[in-house]
């Protein structure tokens, strides 16, 4: 893994030491002076390491992995819900996110999620095959990650590591599932709520404004667990909470952006049948670059205010 000259080193060492220095005299200011100039930092070596290649490669292992992580999901949430109702949340809450086309192509690969009964030796088989291929996007994020945080590569069995790897990204999964049971617990209570009110005809902006709030706190918790628990080190959960908040406002604000692309690009006559593909693909791919500008946020946080500022190691 390539690291900056020396000189590069030290100057941006010095520079964090100073953001700290004017952060401790106090004022609002000087903290936004701060969050400003590590986004700056985050922005260069979003770039200096290649952030949209590695966007680019967990594209395509979530295109693989994206079935079959849907199948656990809705499986694992099934358990408590009725599992048409959790397929219509799921669709909601990913539909929100990736647009009208994107959604689209969500709903065909839900809908081919549906498998007919199998036999106890296929039934296994086919679960092992599901379990790999849903956590495999999980673990090309887990590298890339470990990549951008100059994390040096994890020593010992190839075997055990793919294992807990593997565990780790099936316990990334279940929070998913829980994350979608909540979600469909909070719907019915606020839709209780409204069925309540004095005029059932009233549009519920209340509503409208908690799903939306949910939908914030959920992103949130999902990539404060991902900073948290995937990369190959310890994270303290103050530096995880400020990278997330970030991640996930720009993120919810990235998704207004993408949808309007999405919304006027004509990716049905350009790409036929495939479009919806496409625009999943579209979407899937700048999600990465917001993910991953997040994650080099919460380090850069981490090293200048956060947990790791009297470490001063080497970028």
């Amino acid at each position: 893994m390539k690291s900056l000259p020396i000189a590069q080193q030290d100057a941006l060492a010095q520079r964090r030491i100073h953001i700290a220095e004017r952060v401790g005299r106090g004022g609002a200011a000087s903290y936004a002076y701060a969050l400003a100039q590590m986004a700056r930092a985050a922005a260069d070596a979003w770039l200096s390491r290649r952030a949209s290649s590695k966007g680019a490669a967990l594209t395509l292992y979530v295109l693989f992995s994206l079935a079959p992580m849907l199948i656990l999901v809705v499986a694992l949430a099934s358990i408590f819900f009725d599992e048409n109702a959790v397929r219509r949340a799921l669709l909601t809450e990913l539909g929100g996110l990736t647009g009208a086309q994107g959604g689209d192509a969500l709903k065909a690969i839900i809908a081919g999620a549906r498998r007919a009964d199998e036999g106890l030796a296929a039934s296994i088989i086919s679960g092992v095959i599901v379990l790999v291929t849903a956590t495999s996007a999980f673990a090309e994020l887990k590298e890339s990650l470990d990549e951008l945080w100059q994390i040096p590569p994890s020593e010992g069995s190839g075997v055990w590591l793919f294992v807990k790897e593997r565990i780790l990204s099936f316990g990334l999964l279940l929070v998913l599932a829980l994350m979608l049971m909540m979600t469909l617990a909070v719907n019915a209570g606020l839709a209780a709520l409204q069925g309540s009110w004095a005029d059932p005809t009233d549009p519920g902006k209340l509503l409208q404004y908690a799903l939306s709030g949910l939908s914030m706190v959920i992103v949130t918790v999902i990539f404060a667990l991902i900073y948290k628990y995937l990369p190959a080190t310890p994270i303290a959960w103050g530096d995880v909470i400020v990278g997330a908040i970030l991640t996930a406002i720009l993120f919810m604000g990235g998704k207004v952006l993408i949808g309007l692309y999405l919304g006027h690009g004509d990716f049905g006559n350009a790409y036929g049948a495939a479009g919806s593909i496409v625009a999943l693909i579209t979407w899937i791919y700048y999600s990465a670059q917001i993910f991953f500008f997040g994650a080099l946020f919460t380090h850069e946080y981490a090293m200048t205010l956060g947990s790791r500022r009297d470490r001063l190691k080497r970028y």
